[in-house]
Protein backbone atom coordinates (compact mmCIF):
# COMPACT_ATOMS: atom_id res chain seq x y z
CA UNK A 1 0.00 0.00 0.00
CA UNK A 2 1.92 3.22 -0.86
CA UNK A 3 1.90 6.51 1.52
CA UNK A 4 -1.18 8.55 1.45
CA UNK A 5 -0.78 12.15 1.10
CA UNK A 6 -0.04 14.65 3.97
CA UNK A 7 -3.29 15.69 5.43
CA UNK A 8 -2.42 19.16 6.91
CA UNK A 9 -4.68 21.89 9.06
CA UNK A 10 -6.12 23.30 5.81
CA UNK A 11 -9.38 21.61 6.41
CA UNK A 12 -9.63 23.09 9.44
CA UNK A 13 -9.17 26.65 8.37
CA UNK A 14 -12.03 26.50 5.59
CA UNK A 15 -16.11 28.04 6.24
CA UNK A 16 -18.48 25.95 6.65
CA UNK A 17 -22.19 25.76 6.94
CA UNK A 18 -23.23 23.18 9.15
CA UNK A 19 -25.47 22.02 11.57
CA UNK A 20 -25.15 21.64 15.82
CA UNK A 21 -28.44 19.33 16.23
CA UNK A 22 -27.04 17.32 13.34
CA UNK A 23 -23.75 16.73 14.39
CA UNK A 24 -25.17 15.21 18.22
CA UNK A 25 -25.71 11.17 18.12
CA UNK A 26 -29.28 9.88 18.08
CA UNK A 27 -28.93 8.06 20.60
CA UNK A 28 -27.28 10.57 23.15
CA UNK A 29 -28.46 10.73 26.74
CA UNK A 30 -28.88 14.89 26.78
CA UNK A 31 -31.12 13.93 23.55
CA UNK A 32 -32.67 11.62 24.84
CA UNK A 33 -33.86 14.03 27.68
CA UNK A 34 -35.12 16.67 25.58
CA UNK A 35 -37.54 14.02 24.29
CA UNK A 36 -39.18 13.17 27.54
CA UNK A 37 -38.52 15.81 29.44
CA UNK A 38 -40.46 19.28 28.86
CA UNK A 39 -38.02 21.64 30.43
CA UNK A 40 -40.85 25.01 30.46
CA UNK A 41 -42.04 24.59 33.51
CA UNK A 42 -38.28 25.28 35.18
CA UNK A 43 -39.55 28.70 34.21
CA UNK A 44 -43.08 28.68 36.38
CA UNK A 45 -41.45 27.47 39.32
CA UNK A 46 -38.35 29.92 38.61
CA UNK A 47 -40.33 33.13 38.41
CA UNK A 48 -40.81 34.06 42.24
CA UNK A 49 -37.07 34.77 41.74
CA UNK A 50 -36.66 36.99 39.05
CA UNK A 51 -38.44 40.71 39.20
CA UNK A 52 -41.01 42.11 36.90
CA UNK A 53 -40.12 44.36 34.41
CA UNK A 54 -37.17 45.41 36.71
CA UNK A 55 -33.52 45.16 35.77
CA UNK A 56 -31.64 43.79 33.09
CA UNK A 57 -32.70 39.76 31.67
CA UNK A 58 -31.35 37.27 33.52
CA UNK A 59 -30.23 34.28 31.94
CA UNK A 60 -32.56 31.60 31.33
CA UNK A 61 -33.55 29.62 34.79
CA UNK A 62 -33.88 26.46 32.36
CA UNK A 63 -29.88 27.27 31.33
CA UNK A 64 -29.09 27.40 35.15
CA UNK A 65 -30.51 24.28 35.81
CA UNK A 66 -29.68 22.16 32.91
CA UNK A 67 -26.05 23.09 34.30
CA UNK A 68 -26.52 21.89 37.51
CA UNK A 69 -28.28 18.35 36.20
CA UNK A 70 -25.27 18.19 33.36
CA UNK A 71 -22.91 18.80 36.26
CA UNK A 72 -24.57 16.25 38.75
CA UNK A 73 -24.99 13.56 35.99
CA UNK A 74 -20.51 14.13 34.52
CA UNK A 75 -19.39 13.95 38.40
CA UNK A 76 -18.24 17.39 37.82
CA UNK A 77 -18.49 19.51 41.56
CA UNK A 78 -16.62 22.51 40.01
CA UNK A 79 -18.60 25.44 38.34
CA UNK A 80 -16.05 26.70 35.88
CA UNK A 81 -15.07 22.76 35.45
CA UNK A 82 -18.94 22.32 33.91
CA UNK A 83 -18.86 25.10 31.87
CA UNK A 84 -15.55 24.60 30.65
CA UNK A 85 -16.84 21.25 29.48
CA UNK A 86 -20.18 22.65 28.02
CA UNK A 87 -18.08 25.13 25.72
CA UNK A 88 -15.79 22.01 24.11
CA UNK A 89 -18.53 19.15 24.20
CA UNK A 90 -21.33 19.57 20.89
CA UNK A 91 -23.92 17.59 23.18
CA UNK A 92 -24.55 20.03 25.95
CA UNK A 93 -24.16 22.52 23.89
CA UNK A 94 -27.07 21.43 22.03
CA UNK A 95 -28.56 20.28 25.46
CA UNK A 96 -28.62 24.12 26.29
CA UNK A 97 -30.13 25.62 23.28
CA UNK A 98 -26.28 27.47 22.57
CA UNK A 99 -24.58 27.60 18.80
CA UNK A 100 -21.04 26.84 18.08
CA UNK A 101 -20.04 30.67 18.23
CA UNK A 102 -22.51 31.87 21.74
CA UNK A 103 -20.95 32.41 24.47
CA UNK A 104 -21.78 30.54 27.51
CA UNK A 105 -22.68 31.95 30.99
CA UNK A 106 -19.91 32.82 33.26
CA UNK A 107 -18.66 30.82 36.32
CA UNK A 108 -20.17 33.94 38.57
CA UNK A 109 -23.82 33.52 37.57
CA UNK A 110 -23.28 29.85 37.92
CA UNK A 111 -22.20 29.62 41.52
CA UNK A 112 -24.29 32.66 42.75
CA UNK A 113 -27.50 30.48 41.54
CA UNK A 114 -25.85 27.33 43.60
CA UNK A 115 -25.22 29.27 46.73
CA UNK A 116 -27.83 32.55 46.61
CA UNK A 117 -30.60 32.57 44.15
CA UNK A 118 -32.14 28.84 44.69
CA UNK A 119 -30.44 27.85 48.10
CA UNK A 120 -33.88 27.79 49.33
CA UNK A 121 -34.50 24.16 48.11
CA UNK A 122 -38.07 25.10 46.64
CA UNK A 123 -36.82 24.84 43.10
CA UNK A 124 -35.58 21.76 43.22
CA UNK A 125 -37.70 20.32 45.15
CA UNK A 126 -40.17 20.70 42.37
CA UNK A 127 -37.97 19.68 40.08
CA UNK A 128 -37.24 16.21 41.89
CA UNK A 129 -41.08 15.94 42.42
CA UNK A 130 -41.49 16.08 38.02
CA UNK A 131 -38.62 14.11 37.72
CA UNK A 132 -40.25 11.64 39.86
CA UNK A 133 -43.48 11.69 38.18
CA UNK A 134 -42.32 11.38 34.55
CA UNK A 135 -40.27 7.72 36.16
CA UNK A 136 -43.66 6.78 36.96
CA UNK A 137 -45.27 7.60 33.60
CA UNK A 138 -42.75 6.07 32.08
CA UNK A 139 -43.56 2.73 33.66
CA UNK A 140 -39.70 2.84 35.99
CA UNK A 141 -41.18 2.67 39.49
CA UNK A 142 -42.92 -0.25 41.42
CA UNK A 143 -44.14 1.70 44.21
CA UNK A 144 -45.08 -1.27 46.89
CA UNK A 145 -41.75 -1.40 49.11
CA UNK A 146 -38.85 1.10 49.49
CA UNK A 147 -34.94 0.59 50.61
CA UNK A 148 -33.52 3.09 52.76
CA UNK A 149 -29.96 3.67 53.82
CA UNK A 150 -27.33 6.35 54.82
CA UNK A 151 -24.08 7.35 53.80
CA UNK A 152 -21.53 9.86 54.69
CA UNK A 153 -20.10 12.42 53.30
CA UNK A 154 -17.33 15.15 53.48
CA UNK A 155 -17.87 18.07 54.73
CA UNK A 156 -16.06 21.72 53.32
CA UNK A 157 -13.80 21.77 56.93
CA UNK A 158 -10.54 20.35 58.20
CA UNK A 159 -9.49 18.84 61.50
CA UNK A 160 -7.42 21.81 61.97
CA UNK A 161 -10.86 24.30 62.50
CA UNK A 162 -11.52 22.25 65.50
CA UNK A 163 -11.84 24.24 68.86
CA UNK A 164 -13.33 23.67 72.17
CA UNK A 165 -17.38 24.51 72.02
CA UNK A 166 -19.09 26.85 74.13
CA UNK A 167 -22.25 24.96 74.03
CA UNK A 168 -23.87 24.86 77.09
CA UNK A 169 -22.90 22.16 80.02
CA UNK A 170 -25.66 19.99 82.12
CA UNK A 171 -26.47 21.33 84.99
CA UNK A 172 -24.42 19.46 88.41
CA UNK A 173 -26.71 17.23 89.63
CA UNK A 174 -28.59 17.39 93.35
CA UNK A 175 -26.59 16.31 96.56
CA UNK A 176 -27.68 12.66 98.20
CA UNK A 177 -29.67 15.77 100.70
CA UNK A 178 -32.23 16.07 98.11
CA UNK A 179 -34.09 18.88 97.06
CA UNK A 180 -33.14 22.33 98.46
CA UNK A 181 -35.66 24.69 99.75
CA UNK A 182 -35.84 28.02 97.75
CA UNK A 183 -36.68 30.70 100.09
CA UNK A 184 -40.25 32.56 99.45
CA UNK A 185 -39.71 34.79 96.15
CA UNK A 186 -36.25 34.01 95.27
CA UNK A 187 -35.83 33.14 92.02
CA UNK A 188 -34.56 29.45 90.97
CA UNK A 189 -30.68 28.92 89.29
CA UNK A 190 -30.69 28.60 85.68
CA UNK A 191 -30.54 24.96 84.54
CA UNK A 192 -28.09 25.12 82.34
CA UNK A 193 -24.53 27.34 82.49
CA UNK A 194 -21.92 27.76 80.00
CA UNK A 195 -19.07 25.06 80.60
CA UNK A 196 -16.44 28.38 81.10
CA UNK A 197 -18.30 29.37 83.72
CA UNK A 198 -18.34 26.50 85.76
CA UNK A 199 -14.89 27.69 87.76
CA UNK A 200 -16.40 30.91 88.13
CA UNK A 201 -19.31 30.06 89.85
CA UNK A 202 -18.02 29.86 93.66
CA UNK A 203 -16.56 32.48 95.26
CA UNK A 204 -16.04 35.26 93.07
CA UNK A 205 -18.74 38.26 93.17
CA UNK A 206 -20.75 38.22 90.05
CA UNK A 207 -19.52 40.44 87.02
CA UNK A 208 -16.01 39.95 89.13
CA UNK A 209 -13.15 39.17 85.69
CA UNK A 210 -11.05 36.04 86.96
CA UNK A 211 -7.66 36.89 87.98
CA UNK A 212 -4.89 35.42 85.59
CA UNK A 213 -2.69 32.73 87.48
CA UNK A 214 0.11 30.71 86.12
CA UNK A 215 -0.98 27.07 86.40
CA UNK A 216 0.81 24.60 88.66
CA UNK A 217 3.59 22.45 87.58
CA UNK A 218 2.36 19.19 86.11
CA UNK A 219 4.40 15.83 86.48
CA UNK A 220 3.67 12.47 84.76
CA UNK A 221 2.61 11.71 81.02
CA UNK A 222 0.32 14.09 79.16
CA UNK A 223 -3.02 13.04 79.12
CA UNK A 224 -4.90 12.16 75.80
CA UNK A 225 -7.18 14.68 74.32
CA UNK A 226 -9.80 13.24 72.01
CA UNK A 227 -12.17 15.70 70.33
CA UNK A 228 -16.39 14.79 70.14
CA UNK A 229 -19.25 16.29 69.03
CA UNK A 230 -19.92 17.58 72.59
CA UNK A 231 -16.69 18.82 73.38
CA UNK A 232 -15.42 20.44 70.15
CA UNK A 233 -17.23 22.50 66.89
CA UNK A 234 -15.40 23.31 63.61
CA UNK A 235 -14.92 27.09 63.44
CA UNK A 236 -15.33 27.16 59.75
CA UNK A 237 -18.43 24.48 59.24
CA UNK A 238 -19.86 24.49 62.53
CA UNK A 239 -22.71 22.43 61.49
CA UNK A 240 -20.22 19.50 60.20
CA UNK A 241 -19.88 16.46 62.75
CA UNK A 242 -17.48 13.95 63.71
CA UNK A 243 -17.42 11.00 62.40
CA UNK A 244 -15.06 7.83 61.47
CA UNK A 245 -15.44 3.99 61.76
CA UNK A 246 -13.77 2.01 64.23
CA UNK A 247 -9.80 1.63 63.81
CA UNK A 248 -9.50 4.65 61.27
CA UNK A 249 -9.18 8.52 62.01
CA UNK A 250 -12.39 10.42 62.31
CA UNK A 251 -13.33 13.34 60.08
CA UNK A 252 -15.95 16.03 59.50
CA UNK A 253 -18.82 14.90 57.78
CA UNK A 254 -22.75 15.21 56.94
CA UNK A 255 -25.32 12.35 56.58
CA UNK A 256 -27.11 11.55 53.50
CA UNK A 257 -30.39 9.49 53.75
CA UNK A 258 -32.08 7.78 50.21
CA UNK A 259 -35.59 5.66 49.56
CA UNK A 260 -34.94 3.85 46.63
CA UNK A 261 -37.49 2.30 44.71
CA UNK A 262 -37.18 -1.73 43.52
CA UNK A 263 -37.77 -1.72 40.29
CA UNK A 264 -35.34 0.65 38.16
CA UNK A 265 -33.74 2.10 41.23
CA UNK A 266 -35.33 5.47 40.81
CA UNK A 267 -34.51 7.73 43.92
CA UNK A 268 -37.89 8.24 45.53
CA UNK A 269 -36.89 10.55 48.59
CA UNK A 270 -33.81 11.86 49.92
CA UNK A 271 -32.89 14.13 53.16
CA UNK A 272 -29.15 15.84 53.80
CA UNK A 273 -28.40 16.40 57.50
CA UNK A 274 -26.18 16.99 60.24
CA UNK A 275 -24.32 13.61 61.49
CA UNK A 276 -25.06 13.61 64.93
CA UNK A 277 -27.97 12.12 66.61
CA UNK A 278 -29.84 8.80 65.94
CA UNK A 279 -29.75 7.46 62.35
CA UNK A 280 -33.56 6.31 62.19
CA UNK A 281 -35.09 9.70 63.32
CA UNK A 282 -35.09 10.15 59.36
CA UNK A 283 -37.38 7.50 58.63
CA UNK A 284 -39.99 9.35 59.54
CA UNK A 285 -40.06 12.64 56.77
CA UNK A 286 -38.74 9.69 54.19
CA UNK A 287 -41.68 8.11 54.59
CA UNK A 288 -43.72 11.40 54.76
CA UNK A 289 -42.27 12.89 51.41
CA UNK A 290 -42.70 8.69 49.77
CA UNK A 291 -46.28 8.31 50.72
CA UNK A 292 -46.78 11.67 49.12
CA UNK A 293 -45.56 10.56 46.29
CA UNK A 294 -46.05 6.41 46.48
CA UNK A 295 -49.83 6.31 48.35
CA UNK A 296 -49.71 2.45 47.53
CA UNK A 297 -46.51 1.83 49.77
CA UNK A 298 -46.36 -1.11 51.53
CA UNK A 299 -43.14 -1.91 53.08
CA UNK A 300 -40.07 -0.34 53.85
CA UNK A 301 -36.54 -2.37 54.59
CA UNK A 302 -33.54 -0.57 56.37
CA UNK A 303 -29.99 -2.14 58.61
CA UNK A 304 -29.88 -2.36 62.08
CA UNK A 305 -28.48 1.13 62.32
CA UNK A 306 -32.76 2.33 62.12
CA UNK A 307 -33.99 0.01 64.58
CA UNK A 308 -35.66 1.76 67.10
CA UNK A 309 -39.55 1.38 68.95
CA UNK A 310 -39.98 4.42 67.86
CA UNK A 311 -39.48 3.60 64.14
CA UNK A 312 -41.41 0.50 64.67
CA UNK A 313 -44.36 2.27 65.54
CA UNK A 314 -44.02 5.22 63.07
CA UNK A 315 -44.55 2.24 60.53
CA UNK A 316 -47.13 0.50 61.98
CA UNK A 317 -49.16 3.87 62.44
CA UNK A 318 -48.75 4.80 58.50
CA UNK A 319 -49.93 0.91 57.44
CA UNK A 320 -46.50 -0.26 56.84
CA UNK A 321 -44.61 -3.34 57.23
CA UNK A 322 -41.16 -3.04 58.38
CA UNK A 323 -38.26 -5.12 57.41
CA UNK A 324 -35.56 -3.39 59.81
CA UNK A 325 -34.08 -5.63 62.08
CA UNK A 326 -33.28 -5.21 66.02
CA UNK A 327 -29.66 -4.87 67.16
CA UNK A 328 -28.31 -7.87 69.57
CA UNK A 329 -28.50 -5.42 72.31
CA UNK A 330 -32.97 -4.47 72.58
CA UNK A 331 -33.43 -8.68 72.40
CA UNK A 332 -33.95 -10.23 75.82
CA UNK A 333 -31.68 -12.48 76.88
CA UNK A 334 -31.75 -16.07 75.57
CA UNK A 335 -34.39 -18.28 77.41
CA UNK A 336 -36.25 -15.29 78.79
CA UNK A 337 -39.62 -13.28 78.20
CA UNK A 338 -39.75 -9.83 77.19
CA UNK A 339 -40.26 -7.65 79.87
CA UNK A 340 -40.90 -4.40 78.20
CA UNK A 341 -43.00 -3.11 74.97
CA UNK A 342 -39.52 -2.29 73.52
CA UNK A 343 -38.75 -5.62 74.17
CA UNK A 344 -41.76 -7.13 72.09
CA UNK A 345 -41.51 -4.87 69.21
CA UNK A 346 -37.72 -6.02 68.64
CA UNK A 347 -38.88 -9.46 68.79
CA UNK A 348 -41.58 -9.32 66.41
CA UNK A 349 -39.18 -7.20 64.22
CA UNK A 350 -37.28 -9.90 64.00
CA UNK A 351 -39.58 -12.52 63.16
CA UNK A 352 -40.95 -10.58 60.04
CA UNK A 353 -36.97 -10.10 58.77
CA UNK A 354 -36.76 -13.85 58.98
CA UNK A 355 -39.82 -14.60 57.13
CA UNK A 356 -39.07 -15.12 53.23
CA UNK A 357 -40.40 -11.36 52.47
CA UNK A 358 -37.65 -10.25 55.05
CA UNK A 359 -35.00 -11.82 53.46
CA UNK A 360 -36.07 -10.41 49.98
CA UNK A 361 -36.33 -7.19 51.86
CA UNK A 362 -32.93 -7.52 52.93
CA UNK A 363 -31.45 -8.83 49.41
CA UNK A 364 -33.28 -5.57 48.00
CA UNK A 365 -31.72 -2.96 50.41
CA UNK A 366 -28.21 -4.35 49.50
CA UNK A 367 -28.72 -3.94 45.94
CA UNK A 368 -30.98 -0.98 45.22
CA UNK A 369 -29.73 1.38 48.38
CA UNK A 370 -26.48 0.74 48.53
CA UNK A 371 -26.22 0.82 44.63
CA UNK A 372 -28.16 3.85 44.46
CA UNK A 373 -25.61 5.15 47.13
CA UNK A 374 -22.44 4.29 45.27
CA UNK A 375 -23.65 6.00 42.17
CA UNK A 376 -24.27 9.18 44.24
CA UNK A 377 -21.09 9.12 45.23
CA UNK A 378 -18.73 7.63 42.40
CA UNK A 379 -20.63 9.14 39.65
CA UNK A 380 -22.36 11.94 41.08
CA UNK A 381 -20.99 14.61 43.29
CA UNK A 382 -22.85 13.65 46.66
CA UNK A 383 -19.30 12.34 47.86
CA UNK A 384 -18.00 15.72 49.28
CA UNK A 385 -20.03 18.62 50.46
CA UNK A 386 -19.70 21.46 48.08
CA UNK A 387 -21.00 24.34 50.05
CA UNK A 388 -20.73 24.55 53.93
CA UNK A 389 -24.08 24.18 56.10
CA UNK A 390 -26.76 21.67 56.53
CA UNK A 391 -29.19 23.23 53.51
CA UNK A 392 -26.42 23.55 51.05
CA UNK A 393 -25.78 19.62 51.72
CA UNK A 394 -29.58 19.27 50.83
CA UNK A 395 -29.58 20.95 48.23
CA UNK A 396 -26.89 19.48 46.86
CA UNK A 397 -28.30 15.87 47.53
CA UNK A 398 -31.86 17.16 45.51
CA UNK A 399 -29.87 17.74 42.42
CA UNK A 400 -28.36 14.77 42.58
CA UNK A 401 -31.30 12.78 43.24
CA UNK A 402 -32.53 14.79 40.13
CA UNK A 403 -29.43 13.19 37.82
CA UNK A 404 -30.12 9.75 38.76
CA UNK A 405 -33.73 9.68 38.00
CA UNK A 406 -32.96 11.72 34.77
CA UNK A 407 -30.55 9.00 33.86
CA UNK A 408 -32.81 6.37 34.56
CA UNK A 409 -35.24 8.19 32.07
CA UNK A 410 -32.71 8.30 29.49
CA UNK A 411 -31.69 4.56 29.53
CA UNK A 412 -34.95 2.66 30.36
CA UNK A 413 -37.90 5.09 29.38
CA UNK A 414 -39.17 3.27 26.39
CA UNK A 415 -39.24 5.61 23.68
CA UNK A 416 -42.41 3.59 22.11
CA UNK A 417 -44.44 4.22 25.36
CA UNK A 418 -43.74 8.01 25.16
CA UNK A 419 -45.09 8.33 22.07
CA UNK A 420 -48.15 6.03 23.03
CA UNK A 421 -49.04 8.23 26.01
CA UNK A 422 -48.57 11.49 23.95
CA UNK A 423 -51.49 9.75 21.25
CA UNK A 424 -53.72 8.91 24.00
CA UNK A 425 -53.66 12.13 26.02
CA UNK A 426 -54.89 13.94 22.59
CA UNK A 427 -58.77 14.04 22.65
CA UNK A 428 -61.25 12.37 20.05
CA UNK A 429 -62.84 14.33 17.82
CA UNK A 430 -66.74 14.12 17.74
CA UNK A 431 -68.85 11.96 15.19
CA UNK A 432 -70.08 14.94 12.75
CA UNK A 433 -66.45 16.46 13.29
CA UNK A 434 -65.00 13.18 11.40
CA UNK A 435 -67.47 13.11 8.53
CA UNK A 436 -66.98 16.66 7.91
CA UNK A 437 -62.86 16.22 8.05
CA UNK A 438 -63.39 12.73 5.60
CA UNK A 439 -65.22 14.76 3.06
CA UNK A 440 -62.71 17.53 2.89
CA UNK A 441 -59.84 15.23 2.45
CA UNK A 442 -60.50 14.62 -1.42
CA UNK A 443 -60.94 18.44 -1.95
CA UNK A 444 -57.71 18.95 -0.12
CA UNK A 445 -55.78 16.35 -2.31
CA UNK A 446 -57.10 17.70 -5.37
CA UNK A 447 -56.45 21.53 -4.73
CA UNK A 448 -52.36 19.54 -4.17
CA UNK A 449 -52.58 17.74 -7.75
CA UNK A 450 -53.45 21.42 -9.14
CA UNK A 451 -50.87 22.76 -7.39
CA UNK A 452 -48.26 20.45 -8.60
CA UNK A 453 -49.37 20.60 -11.66
CA UNK A 454 -48.80 24.10 -12.23
CA UNK A 455 -45.90 24.15 -10.52
CA UNK A 456 -44.20 21.89 -13.41
CA UNK A 457 -45.69 23.53 -16.37
CA UNK A 458 -44.23 26.66 -14.80
CA UNK A 459 -41.09 28.05 -16.69
CA UNK A 460 -37.56 28.04 -14.61
CA UNK A 461 -35.94 30.75 -13.18
CA UNK A 462 -32.69 31.74 -12.14
CA UNK A 463 -31.61 34.09 -9.29
CA UNK A 464 -27.76 35.30 -9.05
CA UNK A 465 -26.03 36.25 -5.68
CA UNK A 466 -23.19 37.59 -4.90
CA UNK A 467 -21.97 36.38 -1.24
CA UNK A 468 -18.95 38.30 0.18
CA UNK A 469 -17.34 37.03 3.33
CA UNK A 470 -15.95 40.21 4.24
CA UNK A 471 -17.67 43.12 5.59
CA UNK A 472 -15.39 45.59 5.01
CA UNK A 473 -16.38 45.50 1.20
CA UNK A 474 -18.32 48.42 0.64
CA UNK A 475 -22.05 47.52 -0.61
CA UNK A 476 -21.92 50.94 -2.78
CA UNK A 477 -18.99 49.43 -5.13
CA UNK A 478 -20.95 45.92 -5.44
CA UNK A 479 -24.94 48.31 -6.35
CA UNK A 480 -22.69 50.28 -9.09
CA UNK A 481 -21.43 46.94 -10.68
CA UNK A 482 -17.51 48.40 -9.60
CA UNK A 483 -15.30 45.75 -9.77
CA UNK A 484 -13.20 45.42 -6.66
CA UNK A 485 -8.82 46.38 -7.44
CA UNK A 486 -6.95 43.54 -7.47
CA UNK A 487 -3.57 43.25 -5.58
CA UNK A 488 -0.65 41.01 -6.17
CA UNK A 489 -1.38 37.21 -6.63
CA UNK A 490 -4.64 38.27 -7.45
CA UNK A 491 -6.36 39.19 -4.19
CA UNK A 492 -8.89 41.49 -3.58
CA UNK A 493 -8.41 44.85 -2.45
CA UNK A 494 -10.56 47.44 -0.87
CA UNK A 495 -10.75 51.28 -1.07
CA UNK A 496 -7.76 51.15 1.20
CA UNK A 497 -5.51 49.08 -0.45
CA UNK A 498 -6.40 45.56 2.59
CA UNK A 499 -7.31 42.64 1.47
CA UNK A 500 -10.52 41.51 1.66
CA UNK A 501 -12.12 37.78 0.84
CA UNK A 502 -13.27 37.73 -2.54
CA UNK A 503 -16.96 37.23 -4.07
CA UNK A 504 -18.64 34.14 -3.91
CA UNK A 505 -21.45 33.89 -6.72
CA UNK A 506 -24.11 31.31 -5.76
CA UNK A 507 -26.93 30.68 -8.46
CA UNK A 508 -30.12 29.31 -7.65
CA UNK A 509 -32.55 27.76 -9.77
CA UNK A 510 -36.40 27.28 -9.13
CA UNK A 511 -39.91 27.53 -10.38
CA UNK A 512 -42.52 29.35 -9.35
CA UNK A 513 -45.88 28.43 -10.48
Amino acid sequence: MAMGAVRGQAATLQVEMVCLDELVAGDDRYRKLDRLVDWSFVREVAAPYCADEVGRLSIDPIVLVQLMVAGALEGIGSTREVLRQASVRLDLRRFLGYGLCERLPVHQTHAHAHTRRFVDAALFERLVVRSLELCKQHGLVEGTHLSIDGFHAGADAALASLRASLALAPPPEAGAGGDVDLGEGSAPEPAVQLALDEQAAGGRPPGERPALTLAEPRSGPTPKRRSSNRTSVAVTDPEAKLRGKPGQRPHLVYRGQVAVDRKRRVIVACLGEPADGFEGDAVEPLLERARFALPELESVGADSGFAAERVWRAAERRGLTAFIPPQPTMLPNAGEEATSEAQRQALAARARCKSPAGIAAHRQRMADAEGAIGELKNHGTADRAQRRGTRHYHVQLLRNRMAVNCKRLADHAPQAHGAAAAQATQPQQPAAATSAMTTQKPAAAADRSRWLAALLAAAPRVWHYAISLNRQVRSSERLLGQAPKRGAMGAALDGAGRVVTPEVGVQCVGRVP
